[in-house]
C-alpha cells in the first residue's frame, strides 16, 4: 500500500489545525525575531531565494538555500522511517516524530536564547537554527497526511488557499447535496487549516521575541504527541478486534485495508 494512504498518517481537523497553528507561530517567531528566513513556509523562502539571487545577495541566498535544503531532508528522513517501518510490518509512529520536532524546536529555544541581544550572536543564530526549525517542520509534514479523505499539508498554507478555491469551486457547481459533500468536507477541512496558520503566525508577533515564547509550540507539540500516541493506541486496539469506525475524519480504516 501506498505510504500516503496509510491510516496512521491521518488525524483528526483538530489534531490537524493544533499542528498548523503551530508551524504558524514557529514560523512567525524564527521569521521576525531570529531570521528573516521562513523554517516552515518554502514557498515564500522560495521566492525570497530567487529575488535574493537576482539581486546578487549572497549572504540572504545561502540561508533561503539552507532552509529550503534542511525541509527537504527533514520531510525525506520521516518518510523513509515510515517506510522503512510500513515495509518491517511495524507500527508508523507520527507520535515520536512530532516528539522529536519538539526537541529540535527546543534546541532552536536555547540557541535562541545564549546568543540573544548580541550583534555577532545574531549572525552566529542563523544557521543552527535554520537547519535545526526546518528539518524540524519538514518532520511534522511527513506526520499528518491526510483528515479523513482530504490531503492536507501542516506547514504551509499557499497549497490549502488554492485547494480552499478549488473544492469551493466544485461545491458550488454540484448538482445534488450527495455531489457536493466531499467538496464541502474539503473545504471545510482547508479553511479550518488557513485559519489556524494565521493565527498561529497572528499570535507569535503579537507576543513579541522574547524566545521564551517558543516554549509555546513546543509544549503544544508534546501535547499533541502524547494525545496521538494514545490515540494510535485505541486504533491498533480496534484494528486487532476487527472494529471500523464510521467516521471517516478520525483517519481509522478497516483493518483488511492495511498492507
Amino acid at each position: 500500500m501506498p505510504l500516503s494512504s496509510h491510516h496512521r498518517l491521518s488525524g483528526t481537523l483538530p489534531y490537524a489545525v493544533a499542528l498548523t497553528a503551530v508551524a504558524g507561530f514557529a514560523d512567525t517567531h524564527v521569521f521576525l525575531f531570529l531570521t528573516r528566513v521562513f523554517i516552515a513556509n518554502m514557498s515564500g523562502n522560495l521566492v525570497l531565494f530567487g529575488i535574493a539571487l537576482g539581486e546578487g545577495r549572497w549572504t540572504p541566498s545561502a540561508r533561503f538555500l539552507t532552509a529550503i535544503v534542511a525541509f527537504v531532508v527533514g520531510i525525506g528522513v520521516a518518510s523513509l522511517v515510515h517506510d522503512r517501518r510500513r515495509r518491517a510490518g511495524k507500527r508508523l509512529r507520527p507520535d515520536v516524530l512530532l516528539a522529536v520536532e519538539a526537541g529540535l524546536l527546543t534546541f532552536v529555544f536555547l540557541w535562541a536564547y545564549l546568543v540573544r541581544g548580541d550583534e555577532e550572536g545574531a549572525r552566529i543564530v542563523v544557521y543552527p537554527v535554520l537547519v535545526a526549525g526546518a528539518f524540524a517542520m519538514g518532520m511534522q509534514n511527513a506526520s499528518l497526511l491526510r483528515v479523513g479523505a482530504v490531503a492536507v499539508a501542516t506547514t504551509y498554507a499557499s497549497g490549502s488557499v488554492a485547494r480552499f478555491g478549488s473544492e469551493g469551486a466544485l461545491a458550488l457547481g454540484a448538482t445534488d447535496a450527495t455531489e457536493a459533500s466531499p467538496h464541502l468536507r474539503a473545504v471545510r477541512v482547508l479553511g479550518a487549516l488557513i485559519v489556524a496558520y494565521v493565527a498561529g503566525a497572528a499570535v507569535a508577533a503579537f507576543l513579541g521575541r522574547s524566545p521564551g515564547w517558543l516554549l509555546v509550540p513546543i509544549a503544544a507539540l508534546l501535547v499533541i504527541a502524547v494525545l496521538n500516541h494514545r490515540r494510535l493506541e485505541r486504533i491498533e486496539a480496534a484494528r486487532m478486534s476487527g472494529e471500523v469506525d464510521p467516521d471517516p475524519e478520525r483517519g481509522w480504516t478497516h483493518p483488511a485495508s492495511d498492507p
